[in-house]
């Protein structure tokens, strides 16, 4: 489970990211700064710390997107399936005009385009309403905890080598 975990916290902060990198043959590639598909390396796992995976966001964000999911791919591939197999077996049935030269069929085949466009267009609005707002509180929840780590080890560190002195770069 902790590699699952893992993918869900990058994916949310891909997701925040926004934005698109391009390979040199014009693909889109992972968004995320810590993983470069090229690179040979593997995803970072989570830190110890980290509580993203137990936290009510996280469980809420997996159960509304598996729900959706489920729902939407059964409408969408049950009616577009039974239209196949309609237009396979039933051709008769399909040929029926209902009005002028238009057929079952040819309803049949518009409306697999319309439930096709209707799921999509439903699958924005539920990522929208809930899927975005879960995922922007637990993507500050990460940080947060994130810059709470790292002052808290900027902290030991300078207990242990005393104050800082300042450093000159190269030009």
């Amino acid at each position: 489970m902790p590699t699952r975990t893992a993918f869900l916290v990058r994916t949310v902060r891909a997701r925040g990211a926004n934005r698109k990198r391009q390979t040199r043959h014009g693909m889109p590639t992972h968004s995320s700064p810590h993983y470069s598909p090229h690179s040979g390396q593997t995803p970072p796992s989570p830190p110890d710390g980290s509580r993203a995976g137990d936290s009510r966001d996280f469980r809420a964000i997996r159960v509304s997107h598996r729900s959706f999911g489920i729902v939407a791919m059964a409408i969408s591939v049950g009616g577009f399936l039974l239209f196949v197999l309609l237009s396979s077996f039933a051709p008769g049935l399909l040929n029926q005009p209902l009005f002028g030269h238009v057929t079952l069929g040819l309803a049949c085949g518009v409306g697999a385009f319309v439930v096709m466009g209707l799921t999509a267009w439903r699958y924005t609005l539920h990522m929208e309403r809930h899927i975005d707002p879960a995922t922007d509180r637990l993507r500050a929840e990460i940080e947060h905890d994130e810059a709470q780590q790292t002052r808290t080890q900027q902290t030991r560190t300078q207990r242990t080598r005393g104050p800082q002195q300042r450093r000159f770069g190269a030009w």
